[in-house]
């Protein structure tokens, strides 16, 4: 079983990887979790050296009927 700390850190690896070395923009999206976003935010401000633009924001409720509270994603897109 994986525990939610497991996960997050497993997503926040994977976004590091995705990210590589190049220039990338980055939005960490949540849902009812500001905490857990913008914690999850600072640790990939401190790993990801191309960062342009970077975003925390909570998703709309169009998401969030088909992912429930507790939700965090992370966008990575080349410059």
């Amino acid at each position: 079983m994986r525990t939610a700390s497991k996960a997050i850190a497993r997503l926040e690896e994977i976004a590091v990887e995705r990210a590589g070395s190049g220039a990338v923009d980055i939005a960490v999206h949540h849902l009812s979790a500001p905490e857990r976003a913008a914690t999850l935010a600072d640790r990939l401000r401190e790993r990801v050296p191309g960062i342009g633009e970077f975003h925390v924001s909570e998703v709309g409720a169009v998401i969030g009927a088909h992912t429930g509270p507790g939700l965090l994603a992370v966008v990575v897109s080349p410059r």
